[in-house]
Protein backbone atom coordinates (compact mmCIF):
# COMPACT_ATOMS: atom_id res chain seq x y z
CA UNK A 1 0.00 0.00 0.00
CA UNK A 2 1.16 3.53 -0.85
CA UNK A 3 -0.41 6.58 0.78
CA UNK A 4 -0.50 10.14 -0.58
CA UNK A 5 -1.50 13.42 1.04
CA UNK A 6 -3.15 16.11 -1.08
CA UNK A 7 -5.61 18.94 -0.53
CA UNK A 8 -9.03 18.07 0.87
CA UNK A 9 -11.14 19.66 -1.87
CA UNK A 10 -14.52 17.96 -1.27
CA UNK A 11 -15.49 16.00 1.84
CA UNK A 12 -16.32 12.33 2.05
CA UNK A 13 -14.76 8.86 1.90
CA UNK A 14 -15.00 6.47 -1.03
CA UNK A 15 -13.29 3.35 -2.35
CA UNK A 16 -13.24 1.75 -5.76
CA UNK A 17 -11.17 0.86 -8.83
CA UNK A 18 -9.16 3.60 -10.56
CA UNK A 19 -10.31 5.10 -13.86
CA UNK A 20 -7.89 7.41 -15.70
CA UNK A 21 -9.20 10.55 -17.35
CA UNK A 22 -8.15 11.08 -20.95
CA UNK A 23 -5.07 13.25 -21.37
CA UNK A 24 -5.35 16.72 -22.83
CA UNK A 25 -4.93 17.21 -26.55
CA UNK A 26 -1.51 18.44 -27.67
CA UNK A 27 -0.85 20.02 -31.08
CA UNK A 28 2.33 20.89 -32.94
CA UNK A 29 3.05 24.23 -34.55
CA UNK A 30 1.45 24.52 -37.98
CA UNK A 31 1.38 27.46 -40.37
CA UNK A 32 -0.83 28.14 -43.39
CA UNK A 33 -0.44 30.05 -46.63
CA UNK A 34 -1.61 33.67 -46.68
CA UNK A 35 -4.21 32.83 -49.29
CA UNK A 36 -5.77 30.28 -46.91
CA UNK A 37 -6.29 32.65 -44.00
CA UNK A 38 -9.97 33.37 -44.68
CA UNK A 39 -10.73 29.66 -44.94
CA UNK A 40 -8.90 29.03 -41.67
CA UNK A 41 -10.88 31.77 -39.91
CA UNK A 42 -14.05 30.16 -41.26
CA UNK A 43 -12.86 26.81 -39.82
CA UNK A 44 -12.35 28.50 -36.44
CA UNK A 45 -15.82 30.08 -36.60
CA UNK A 46 -17.40 26.72 -37.45
CA UNK A 47 -15.61 25.18 -34.48
CA UNK A 48 -16.87 27.92 -32.17
CA UNK A 49 -20.45 27.40 -33.36
CA UNK A 50 -20.21 23.61 -32.90
CA UNK A 51 -18.66 23.98 -29.44
CA UNK A 52 -21.32 26.47 -28.41
CA UNK A 53 -23.97 23.94 -29.46
CA UNK A 54 -22.35 21.36 -27.16
CA UNK A 55 -22.48 23.79 -24.25
CA UNK A 56 -26.05 24.78 -25.09
CA UNK A 57 -27.16 21.13 -24.89
CA UNK A 58 -25.44 20.74 -21.53
CA UNK A 59 -26.95 23.97 -20.22
CA UNK A 60 -30.47 22.91 -21.19
CA UNK A 61 -30.00 19.53 -19.47
CA UNK A 62 -28.90 21.25 -16.27
CA UNK A 63 -31.80 23.71 -16.35
CA UNK A 64 -34.33 20.95 -17.05
CA UNK A 65 -32.88 18.86 -14.22
CA UNK A 66 -32.81 21.86 -11.86
CA UNK A 67 -29.12 21.10 -11.28
CA UNK A 68 -26.47 23.56 -10.17
CA UNK A 69 -24.14 24.79 -12.88
CA UNK A 70 -26.31 26.21 -15.65
CA UNK A 71 -24.90 29.67 -14.94
CA UNK A 72 -21.37 28.27 -15.10
CA UNK A 73 -22.06 26.80 -18.54
CA UNK A 74 -23.39 30.19 -19.64
CA UNK A 75 -20.13 31.75 -18.46
CA UNK A 76 -18.21 29.19 -20.54
CA UNK A 77 -20.26 30.12 -23.60
CA UNK A 78 -19.25 33.75 -23.08
CA UNK A 79 -15.59 32.79 -22.60
CA UNK A 80 -15.74 30.80 -25.85
CA UNK A 81 -16.47 33.97 -27.86
CA UNK A 82 -14.25 36.25 -25.79
CA UNK A 83 -11.48 38.46 -27.14
CA UNK A 84 -8.95 36.41 -25.16
CA UNK A 85 -9.84 33.13 -26.91
CA UNK A 86 -11.78 33.69 -30.14
CA UNK A 87 -10.44 37.19 -30.79
CA UNK A 88 -6.77 36.32 -30.17
CA UNK A 89 -7.02 33.11 -32.24
CA UNK A 90 -8.48 35.10 -35.17
CA UNK A 91 -5.69 37.66 -34.90
CA UNK A 92 -2.99 34.99 -34.95
CA UNK A 93 -4.53 33.37 -38.02
CA UNK A 94 -4.76 36.65 -39.94
CA UNK A 95 -1.55 38.33 -38.76
CA UNK A 96 0.82 35.38 -38.36
CA UNK A 97 -0.70 32.69 -40.60
CA UNK A 98 -1.13 30.27 -37.73
CA UNK A 99 -3.41 27.28 -38.27
CA UNK A 100 -6.60 27.49 -36.21
CA UNK A 101 -5.61 24.84 -33.65
CA UNK A 102 -2.11 26.32 -33.25
CA UNK A 103 -3.52 29.84 -32.93
CA UNK A 104 -5.89 28.61 -30.22
CA UNK A 105 -3.05 26.84 -28.40
CA UNK A 106 -0.97 30.04 -28.40
CA UNK A 107 -3.94 32.08 -27.15
CA UNK A 108 -4.42 29.62 -24.30
CA UNK A 109 -0.71 29.76 -23.44
CA UNK A 110 -1.01 33.54 -23.10
CA UNK A 111 -4.05 33.27 -20.82
CA UNK A 112 -2.36 30.55 -18.77
CA UNK A 113 0.64 32.79 -18.14
CA UNK A 114 -1.63 35.56 -16.82
CA UNK A 115 -3.46 33.30 -14.37
CA UNK A 116 -0.37 31.44 -13.18
CA UNK A 117 1.12 34.79 -12.20
CA UNK A 118 -1.64 35.43 -9.66
CA UNK A 119 -0.57 34.54 -6.10
CA UNK A 120 -4.09 34.07 -4.73
CA UNK A 121 -5.23 30.47 -5.43
CA UNK A 122 -8.89 31.46 -5.66
CA UNK A 123 -8.20 33.81 -8.56
CA UNK A 124 -5.43 31.66 -10.07
CA UNK A 125 -7.79 28.70 -10.39
CA UNK A 126 -10.31 30.74 -12.36
CA UNK A 127 -7.98 30.08 -15.28
CA UNK A 128 -9.35 26.55 -15.28
CA UNK A 129 -12.51 27.85 -16.94
CA UNK A 130 -10.54 29.23 -19.89
CA UNK A 131 -8.51 26.00 -20.07
CA UNK A 132 -11.69 23.90 -20.14
CA UNK A 133 -13.32 26.00 -22.86
CA UNK A 134 -10.13 26.00 -24.93
CA UNK A 135 -9.73 22.22 -24.63
CA UNK A 136 -13.34 21.70 -25.74
CA UNK A 137 -12.87 24.00 -28.76
CA UNK A 138 -9.53 22.40 -29.65
CA UNK A 139 -11.09 18.94 -29.79
CA UNK A 140 -13.82 20.29 -32.05
CA UNK A 141 -11.29 21.87 -34.42
CA UNK A 142 -9.38 18.58 -34.63
CA UNK A 143 -12.54 16.57 -35.31
CA UNK A 144 -12.29 14.69 -32.02
CA UNK A 145 -15.44 13.66 -30.12
CA UNK A 146 -16.63 15.59 -27.09
CA UNK A 147 -14.83 14.36 -23.97
CA UNK A 148 -17.05 12.01 -22.01
CA UNK A 149 -16.25 9.40 -19.34
CA UNK A 150 -16.78 6.52 -21.76
CA UNK A 151 -15.85 3.16 -20.33
CA UNK A 152 -16.16 4.31 -16.72
CA UNK A 153 -17.50 1.55 -14.52
CA UNK A 154 -20.01 2.85 -11.96
CA UNK A 155 -18.35 2.91 -8.56
CA UNK A 156 -14.96 3.95 -9.96
CA UNK A 157 -12.58 6.61 -8.67
CA UNK A 158 -11.48 9.00 -11.41
CA UNK A 159 -7.80 10.02 -11.53
CA UNK A 160 -6.45 12.74 -13.83
CA UNK A 161 -4.11 15.68 -14.25
CA UNK A 162 -6.80 18.34 -13.94
CA UNK A 163 -10.52 18.62 -13.27
CA UNK A 164 -12.37 20.90 -15.62
CA UNK A 165 -15.28 22.86 -14.13
CA UNK A 166 -17.80 20.75 -16.05
CA UNK A 167 -16.17 17.34 -15.48
CA UNK A 168 -17.98 16.63 -12.18
CA UNK A 169 -21.38 16.76 -13.93
CA UNK A 170 -20.38 14.09 -16.46
CA UNK A 171 -18.49 11.97 -13.94
CA UNK A 172 -21.32 12.03 -11.40
CA UNK A 173 -23.83 11.03 -14.07
CA UNK A 174 -21.55 8.16 -15.13
CA UNK A 175 -21.36 6.80 -11.57
CA UNK A 176 -17.95 7.99 -10.36
CA UNK A 177 -17.74 7.91 -6.55
CA UNK A 178 -14.62 10.09 -6.04
CA UNK A 179 -12.06 12.18 -7.91
CA UNK A 180 -8.29 12.66 -7.52
CA UNK A 181 -6.15 15.07 -9.54
CA UNK A 182 -2.51 16.10 -9.70
CA UNK A 183 -3.36 19.79 -10.05
CA UNK A 184 -6.15 22.12 -8.91
CA UNK A 185 -7.41 22.99 -5.47
CA UNK A 186 -10.48 23.43 -3.29
CA UNK A 187 -11.26 26.90 -4.65
CA UNK A 188 -11.49 25.76 -8.28
CA UNK A 189 -14.84 25.57 -10.01
CA UNK A 190 -14.41 21.83 -10.37
CA UNK A 191 -14.07 21.50 -6.60
CA UNK A 192 -17.07 23.75 -6.00
CA UNK A 193 -19.20 21.56 -8.28
CA UNK A 194 -17.85 18.37 -6.68
CA UNK A 195 -18.90 19.66 -3.25
CA UNK A 196 -22.33 20.62 -4.59
CA UNK A 197 -22.75 17.08 -5.96
CA UNK A 198 -21.34 15.41 -2.84
CA UNK A 199 -18.38 13.76 -4.63
CA UNK A 200 -15.22 13.28 -2.49
CA UNK A 201 -12.30 15.03 -4.18
CA UNK A 202 -8.58 15.24 -3.34
CA UNK A 203 -6.36 17.53 -5.43
CA UNK A 204 -2.69 18.39 -5.71
CA UNK A 205 -1.07 14.91 -5.66
CA UNK A 206 1.81 15.28 -8.10
CA UNK A 207 2.98 12.45 -10.40
CA UNK A 208 0.06 10.25 -9.39
CA UNK A 209 -1.23 9.34 -12.87
CA UNK A 210 2.05 7.63 -13.82
CA UNK A 211 1.67 5.31 -10.81
CA UNK A 212 -1.93 4.34 -11.52
CA UNK A 213 -3.03 1.34 -13.55
CA UNK A 214 -6.67 1.22 -14.57
CA UNK A 215 -8.56 -0.90 -12.07
CA UNK A 216 -6.09 -0.38 -9.21
CA UNK A 217 -8.00 -0.29 -5.88
CA UNK A 218 -8.04 3.16 -4.29
CA UNK A 219 -9.40 4.78 -1.14
CA UNK A 220 -10.08 8.52 -1.21
CA UNK A 221 -10.57 10.52 1.98
CA UNK A 222 -11.79 13.93 0.85
CA UNK A 223 -12.13 15.13 4.45
CA UNK A 224 -8.47 14.65 5.33
CA UNK A 225 -6.94 14.81 1.85
CA UNK A 226 -5.60 11.23 1.87
CA UNK A 227 -5.42 8.82 -1.07
CA UNK A 228 -4.41 5.18 -0.54
CA UNK A 229 -3.17 3.14 -3.48
CA UNK A 230 -3.77 -0.63 -3.36
CA UNK A 231 -4.77 -0.71 0.33
CA UNK A 232 -4.67 -3.94 2.32
CA UNK A 233 -7.86 -5.70 3.36
CA UNK A 234 -7.41 -4.52 6.95
CA UNK A 235 -7.05 -0.89 5.83
CA UNK A 236 -10.14 -1.24 3.65
CA UNK A 237 -12.12 -2.52 6.62
CA UNK A 238 -10.88 0.36 8.76
CA UNK A 239 -11.96 2.96 6.19
CA UNK A 240 -15.30 1.27 5.56
CA UNK A 241 -15.98 1.43 9.30
CA UNK A 242 -14.78 5.03 9.51
CA UNK A 243 -16.90 6.07 6.53
CA UNK A 244 -19.96 4.47 8.12
CA UNK A 245 -19.24 6.21 11.44
CA UNK A 246 -18.78 9.57 9.71
CA UNK A 247 -22.05 9.16 7.79
CA UNK A 248 -23.85 8.25 11.00
CA UNK A 249 -22.46 11.27 12.86
CA UNK A 250 -23.24 13.58 9.95
CA UNK A 251 -26.81 12.28 9.82
CA UNK A 252 -27.12 12.82 13.56
CA UNK A 253 -25.81 16.37 13.32
CA UNK A 254 -27.95 17.21 10.29
CA UNK A 255 -31.05 15.98 12.10
CA UNK A 256 -30.68 19.09 14.25
CA UNK A 257 -30.10 21.47 11.33
CA UNK A 258 -33.43 23.21 11.88
CA UNK A 259 -32.95 23.47 15.63
CA UNK A 260 -31.77 26.85 16.92
CA UNK A 261 -28.17 27.27 18.04
CA UNK A 262 -28.91 27.94 21.71
CA UNK A 263 -26.47 27.33 24.55
CA UNK A 264 -27.46 25.29 27.58
CA UNK A 265 -27.91 28.54 29.52
CA UNK A 266 -30.27 29.97 26.91
CA UNK A 267 -28.11 32.24 24.71
CA UNK A 268 -29.08 32.27 21.03
CA UNK A 269 -26.27 32.34 18.42
CA UNK A 270 -26.93 33.19 14.78
CA UNK A 271 -25.21 30.91 12.27
CA UNK A 272 -24.71 32.08 8.68
CA UNK A 273 -22.90 30.67 5.66
CA UNK A 274 -20.12 32.06 3.50
CA UNK A 275 -20.92 31.60 -0.20
CA UNK A 276 -18.85 32.53 -3.23
CA UNK A 277 -21.39 32.05 -6.02
CA UNK A 278 -24.89 30.99 -6.89
CA UNK A 279 -23.50 27.45 -7.30
CA UNK A 280 -22.90 27.17 -3.56
CA UNK A 281 -26.06 28.82 -2.28
CA UNK A 282 -28.12 25.64 -1.98
CA UNK A 283 -25.63 24.15 0.51
CA UNK A 284 -26.35 26.91 3.04
CA UNK A 285 -29.98 26.18 4.02
CA UNK A 286 -29.33 22.45 3.57
CA UNK A 287 -26.73 22.69 6.35
CA UNK A 288 -29.00 24.71 8.64
CA UNK A 289 -27.74 28.24 7.91
CA UNK A 290 -30.02 31.03 9.10
CA UNK A 291 -28.49 33.57 6.70
CA UNK A 292 -25.84 34.11 4.07
CA UNK A 293 -23.38 36.01 6.21
CA UNK A 294 -20.99 36.64 3.33
CA UNK A 295 -21.68 36.53 -0.40
CA UNK A 296 -18.56 37.24 -2.46
CA UNK A 297 -19.73 39.29 -5.44
CA UNK A 298 -16.42 39.32 -7.35
CA UNK A 299 -17.06 35.76 -8.54
CA UNK A 300 -19.29 37.16 -11.31
CA UNK A 301 -16.42 39.30 -12.62
CA UNK A 302 -13.81 36.57 -12.85
CA UNK A 303 -15.35 34.08 -15.26
CA UNK A 304 -15.55 36.37 -18.25
CA UNK A 305 -13.51 38.59 -20.48
CA UNK A 306 -15.74 41.66 -20.08
CA UNK A 307 -17.28 43.48 -17.14
CA UNK A 308 -20.79 42.33 -16.16
CA UNK A 309 -23.56 44.79 -16.87
CA UNK A 310 -25.86 46.24 -14.24
CA UNK A 311 -28.69 44.00 -15.42
CA UNK A 312 -26.50 40.88 -15.18
CA UNK A 313 -25.44 41.75 -11.64
CA UNK A 314 -29.06 42.49 -10.76
CA UNK A 315 -30.21 39.11 -12.08
CA UNK A 316 -27.41 37.34 -10.19
CA UNK A 317 -28.30 39.04 -6.88
CA UNK A 318 -32.02 38.34 -7.34
CA UNK A 319 -31.24 34.68 -8.09
CA UNK A 320 -29.30 34.43 -4.83
CA UNK A 321 -32.08 36.05 -2.80
CA UNK A 322 -34.69 33.78 -4.35
CA UNK A 323 -32.55 30.67 -3.94
CA UNK A 324 -32.34 31.07 -0.15
CA UNK A 325 -36.09 31.50 0.24
CA UNK A 326 -36.22 34.62 2.40
CA UNK A 327 -33.02 34.20 4.41
CA UNK A 328 -31.11 37.48 4.76
CA UNK A 329 -28.04 37.83 2.52
CA UNK A 330 -25.01 40.05 3.14
CA UNK A 331 -23.46 41.03 -0.19
CA UNK A 332 -19.83 42.08 0.09
CA UNK A 333 -18.92 44.65 -2.54
CA UNK A 334 -16.07 43.89 -4.89
CA UNK A 335 -12.91 42.46 -3.38
CA UNK A 336 -10.87 43.19 -6.49
CA UNK A 337 -7.61 44.97 -7.22
CA UNK A 338 -3.93 44.35 -6.64
CA UNK A 339 -3.38 40.78 -7.82
CA UNK A 340 -7.13 40.12 -8.19
CA UNK A 341 -8.26 41.70 -11.44
CA UNK A 342 -10.65 40.39 -14.09
CA UNK A 343 -9.21 40.04 -17.57
CA UNK A 344 -11.40 42.90 -18.73
CA UNK A 345 -9.58 45.38 -16.52
CA UNK A 346 -5.96 46.46 -16.51
CA UNK A 347 -4.36 48.25 -13.60
CA UNK A 348 -0.79 48.36 -12.25
CA UNK A 349 -0.37 45.91 -9.36
CA UNK A 350 2.13 48.03 -7.47
CA UNK A 351 5.12 46.66 -5.56
CA UNK A 352 2.96 45.00 -2.88
CA UNK A 353 -0.54 44.17 -4.20
CA UNK A 354 -1.85 43.02 -0.80
CA UNK A 355 -1.21 46.54 0.52
CA UNK A 356 -2.20 48.37 -2.64
CA UNK A 357 -5.36 49.41 -4.50
CA UNK A 358 -7.79 46.63 -3.70
CA UNK A 359 -11.27 46.03 -2.26
CA UNK A 360 -12.97 49.28 -1.16
CA UNK A 361 -9.95 51.24 -2.40
CA UNK A 362 -10.46 49.76 -5.87
CA UNK A 363 -14.17 50.60 -5.79
CA UNK A 364 -13.53 54.19 -4.74
CA UNK A 365 -10.82 54.58 -7.39
CA UNK A 366 -13.24 53.29 -10.05
CA UNK A 367 -16.57 54.83 -8.96
CA UNK A 368 -18.35 53.95 -12.24
CA UNK A 369 -17.79 50.22 -11.57
CA UNK A 370 -18.81 50.72 -7.93
CA UNK A 371 -21.99 52.61 -8.88
CA UNK A 372 -23.00 49.91 -11.33
CA UNK A 373 -22.68 47.26 -8.65
CA UNK A 374 -24.55 49.33 -6.06
CA UNK A 375 -27.37 50.08 -8.49
CA UNK A 376 -27.72 46.36 -9.21
CA UNK A 377 -27.76 45.47 -5.51
CA UNK A 378 -30.26 48.16 -4.53
CA UNK A 379 -32.55 47.13 -7.39
CA UNK A 380 -32.33 43.52 -6.16
CA UNK A 381 -33.19 44.54 -2.60
CA UNK A 382 -36.93 44.29 -3.33
CA UNK A 383 -36.49 40.53 -3.88
CA UNK A 384 -35.55 39.73 -0.28
CA UNK A 385 -33.81 40.90 2.89
CA UNK A 386 -30.22 41.92 2.26
CA UNK A 387 -27.28 43.92 3.61
CA UNK A 388 -24.35 45.55 1.80
CA UNK A 389 -20.85 45.34 3.26
CA UNK A 390 -17.63 47.16 2.29
CA UNK A 391 -14.33 45.19 2.49
CA UNK A 392 -10.86 46.24 3.70
CA UNK A 393 -11.87 49.54 5.25
CA UNK A 394 -9.11 51.40 7.12
CA UNK A 395 -10.48 54.94 7.60
CA UNK A 396 -13.75 56.67 8.38
CA UNK A 397 -13.20 58.78 5.26
CA UNK A 398 -13.46 55.67 3.07
CA UNK A 399 -16.73 54.74 4.73
CA UNK A 400 -18.13 58.25 4.31
CA UNK A 401 -17.25 58.26 0.60
CA UNK A 402 -18.86 54.85 0.11
CA UNK A 403 -21.99 55.93 1.97
CA UNK A 404 -22.17 59.12 -0.12
CA UNK A 405 -22.10 57.08 -3.32
CA UNK A 406 -24.82 54.82 -1.91
CA UNK A 407 -26.94 57.91 -1.21
CA UNK A 408 -26.40 59.17 -4.76
CA UNK A 409 -27.40 55.79 -6.18
CA UNK A 410 -30.58 55.77 -4.09
CA UNK A 411 -31.41 59.28 -5.32
CA UNK A 412 -30.90 58.19 -8.93
CA UNK A 413 -33.16 55.18 -8.51
CA UNK A 414 -35.83 57.31 -6.83
CA UNK A 415 -35.70 59.86 -9.67
CA UNK A 416 -36.09 57.06 -12.20
CA UNK A 417 -38.98 55.51 -10.32
CA UNK A 418 -37.02 52.27 -9.98
CA UNK A 419 -38.16 50.19 -6.98
CA UNK A 420 -35.61 49.52 -4.22
CA UNK A 421 -35.50 49.10 -0.45
CA UNK A 422 -34.25 52.41 0.98
CA UNK A 423 -33.28 50.99 4.36
CA UNK A 424 -30.75 48.34 3.31
CA UNK A 425 -28.26 48.06 6.23
CA UNK A 426 -24.71 49.14 5.32
CA UNK A 427 -21.71 47.72 7.14
CA UNK A 428 -17.97 47.17 6.96
CA UNK A 429 -15.58 44.27 7.25
CA UNK A 430 -12.99 44.66 9.96
CA UNK A 431 -9.96 43.12 8.25
CA UNK A 432 -7.16 45.45 9.23
CA UNK A 433 -5.76 46.34 12.64
CA UNK A 434 -6.53 49.98 11.78
CA UNK A 435 -10.24 49.33 11.27
CA UNK A 436 -10.42 47.09 14.32
CA UNK A 437 -8.87 49.70 16.58
CA UNK A 438 -11.25 52.46 15.36
CA UNK A 439 -14.36 50.29 15.45
CA UNK A 440 -15.91 52.75 17.90
CA UNK A 441 -15.42 55.58 15.38
CA UNK A 442 -16.70 53.51 12.45
CA UNK A 443 -19.78 52.56 14.46
CA UNK A 444 -21.04 56.14 14.14
CA UNK A 445 -21.37 55.64 10.37
CA UNK A 446 -22.42 52.02 9.76
CA UNK A 447 -25.17 49.62 10.77
CA UNK A 448 -23.13 46.47 11.39
CA UNK A 449 -19.67 44.88 11.44
CA UNK A 450 -18.23 41.58 10.26
CA UNK A 451 -14.69 40.54 11.14
CA UNK A 452 -12.67 39.04 8.30
CA UNK A 453 -10.12 37.08 10.28
CA UNK A 454 -8.14 35.79 7.28
CA UNK A 455 -6.81 39.22 6.31
CA UNK A 456 -6.82 40.50 9.89
CA UNK A 457 -4.41 37.72 10.92
CA UNK A 458 -2.25 38.36 7.85
CA UNK A 459 -1.88 42.06 8.58
CA UNK A 460 -1.62 41.75 12.36
CA UNK A 461 1.17 39.17 12.07
CA UNK A 462 2.84 40.76 9.00
CA UNK A 463 2.75 37.34 7.33
CA UNK A 464 1.47 36.96 3.76
CA UNK A 465 -1.37 34.44 3.77
CA UNK A 466 -0.14 32.98 0.44
CA UNK A 467 3.47 32.54 1.58
CA UNK A 468 4.08 29.07 3.01
CA UNK A 469 7.42 30.17 4.44
CA UNK A 470 5.68 32.34 7.05
CA UNK A 471 2.64 30.12 7.64
CA UNK A 472 3.87 29.38 11.16
CA UNK A 473 3.49 33.08 11.99
CA UNK A 474 -0.16 33.28 10.91
CA UNK A 475 -2.01 31.99 13.95
CA UNK A 476 -5.61 32.80 14.86
CA UNK A 477 -4.54 32.20 18.47
CA UNK A 478 -1.82 34.87 18.51
CA UNK A 479 -2.39 37.11 21.56
CA UNK A 480 -2.46 40.18 19.29
CA UNK A 481 -5.24 38.67 17.17
CA UNK A 482 -7.30 37.77 20.23
CA UNK A 483 -6.88 41.27 21.67
CA UNK A 484 -7.91 42.87 18.36
CA UNK A 485 -11.01 40.67 18.26
CA UNK A 486 -11.92 41.55 21.84
CA UNK A 487 -11.42 45.27 21.20
CA UNK A 488 -13.67 45.24 18.12
CA UNK A 489 -16.37 43.15 19.78
CA UNK A 490 -16.47 45.37 22.86
CA UNK A 491 -16.67 48.52 20.70
CA UNK A 492 -19.54 47.08 18.65
CA UNK A 493 -21.45 45.98 21.74
CA UNK A 494 -20.98 49.43 23.34
CA UNK A 495 -22.30 51.10 20.16
CA UNK A 496 -25.15 48.56 19.88
CA UNK A 497 -24.00 47.44 16.44
CA UNK A 498 -24.31 43.76 15.40
CA UNK A 499 -20.93 42.12 14.88
CA UNK A 500 -20.03 38.72 13.46
CA UNK A 501 -17.02 36.79 12.27
CA UNK A 502 -16.95 35.58 8.66
CA UNK A 503 -13.33 34.47 8.39
CA UNK A 504 -11.98 30.93 8.65
CA UNK A 505 -11.93 31.10 12.46
CA UNK A 506 -15.71 30.74 12.43
CA UNK A 507 -15.46 27.51 10.40
CA UNK A 508 -13.30 25.80 13.02
CA UNK A 509 -15.54 24.17 15.68
CA UNK A 510 -12.52 23.96 17.99
CA UNK A 511 -12.61 27.77 18.19
CA UNK A 512 -16.35 28.12 18.83
CA UNK A 513 -15.95 28.47 22.60
CA UNK A 514 -13.27 31.12 22.11
CA UNK A 515 -15.44 33.23 19.78
CA UNK A 516 -18.52 32.97 21.98
CA UNK A 517 -16.48 33.76 25.08
CA UNK A 518 -15.06 36.88 23.42
CA UNK A 519 -18.62 38.15 23.03
CA UNK A 520 -19.73 37.12 19.54
CA UNK A 521 -23.34 36.07 18.99
CA UNK A 522 -23.20 35.75 15.19
CA UNK A 523 -20.89 33.47 13.19
CA UNK A 524 -20.68 32.95 9.44
CA UNK A 525 -18.74 30.00 8.07
CA UNK A 526 -18.35 27.43 5.32
CA UNK A 527 -21.67 25.53 5.11
CA UNK A 528 -20.15 22.13 5.91
CA UNK A 529 -19.00 23.41 9.34
CA UNK A 530 -22.43 24.60 10.49
CA UNK A 531 -23.75 21.27 11.89
CA UNK A 532 -20.66 20.69 14.05
CA UNK A 533 -20.54 24.28 15.30
CA UNK A 534 -24.25 24.13 16.11
CA UNK A 535 -23.81 20.85 17.98
CA UNK A 536 -21.03 22.35 20.11
CA UNK A 537 -23.08 25.47 20.88
CA UNK A 538 -26.11 23.41 21.90
CA UNK A 539 -23.95 21.29 24.23
CA UNK A 540 -22.14 24.23 25.84
CA UNK A 541 -22.87 26.99 28.30
CA UNK A 542 -21.90 30.59 27.69
CA UNK A 543 -20.46 30.59 31.20
CA UNK A 544 -17.95 27.88 30.22
CA UNK A 545 -17.09 29.68 26.98
CA UNK A 546 -16.54 33.00 28.76
CA UNK A 547 -14.27 31.38 31.33
CA UNK A 548 -12.29 29.75 28.53
CA UNK A 549 -11.88 33.07 26.69
CA UNK A 550 -10.56 34.74 29.84
CA UNK A 551 -7.87 32.06 30.11
CA UNK A 552 -7.05 32.39 26.40
CA UNK A 553 -6.68 36.17 26.64
CA UNK A 554 -4.28 35.72 29.54
CA UNK A 555 -2.10 33.22 27.63
CA UNK A 556 1.41 34.47 26.86
CA UNK A 557 1.50 32.94 23.39
CA UNK A 558 -0.50 30.98 20.82
CA UNK A 559 1.07 27.68 21.86
CA UNK A 560 -0.39 27.98 25.33
CA UNK A 561 -3.84 28.75 23.90
CA UNK A 562 -3.56 25.74 21.59
CA UNK A 563 -2.79 23.57 24.62
CA UNK A 564 -5.90 24.93 26.34
CA UNK A 565 -7.97 23.87 23.34
CA UNK A 566 -6.39 20.43 23.25
CA UNK A 567 -7.02 19.91 26.97
CA UNK A 568 -10.49 21.47 27.21
CA UNK A 569 -12.31 21.44 23.85
CA UNK A 570 -10.87 18.49 21.93
CA UNK A 571 -11.64 15.73 24.48
CA UNK A 572 -15.17 16.95 25.10
CA UNK A 573 -16.14 17.23 21.42
CA UNK A 574 -13.76 14.73 19.82
CA UNK A 575 -16.36 13.01 17.61
CA UNK A 576 -17.81 16.20 16.15
CA UNK A 577 -14.40 17.73 15.50
CA UNK A 578 -13.18 14.58 13.72
CA UNK A 579 -16.29 14.43 11.58
CA UNK A 580 -16.14 17.92 10.19
CA UNK A 581 -12.54 19.03 10.40
CA UNK A 582 -9.30 17.68 8.89
CA UNK A 583 -6.44 16.75 11.22
CA UNK A 584 -4.24 19.57 12.45
CA UNK A 585 -1.27 18.65 10.22
CA UNK A 586 -3.11 19.24 6.94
Amino acid sequence: MISFRGEAASRGIASGPAHLLAAKVSVAERRILRKDRDAEVAHLEEGIVATDEQLDRLQRRLVDGKSAGADLVQAHRMILRSAEIAGEARRLILDECSAAEWALTRALDKIRTVFLGLPDPYFRERGGDFEAVGERLLRTLLGLPELRPDGLTPGSIVVGLDLSPLDPFHLHAAGAVAIVTENGGRTSHGAIIARALGIPYVSGIKHLCARIVVGTPLIVDGTRGDVLLDPSDDVKKTYVARAAAVRQRERRLLEAKDSPAVTTDGVRVGLGANVESLLGVAAAPAAGAESIGLFRTEFLYLDRADLPTEDEQHRDAVSVLQAVGGLPVTFRTLDLGGDKLPLAFEMPKGPNPALGIRSIRFSLERPSIFRTQLRALYRASVAGPMRIMFPLVTTTAEVQRALAICAEVRAELSAEGTPYAPDVPLGVMLETPAATLIADLLAAHVDFFSIGTNDLIQYACAADRENADVAHLRSPLHPAVLRLLKHAIDAAVAARRPISVCGDMASDPALTWLLLGLGLRELSMEPHAIPAVKAIIRASSLQDAAAFAIRALASPDEQETARLIEQTIAPRFAADLETFMPPSDT
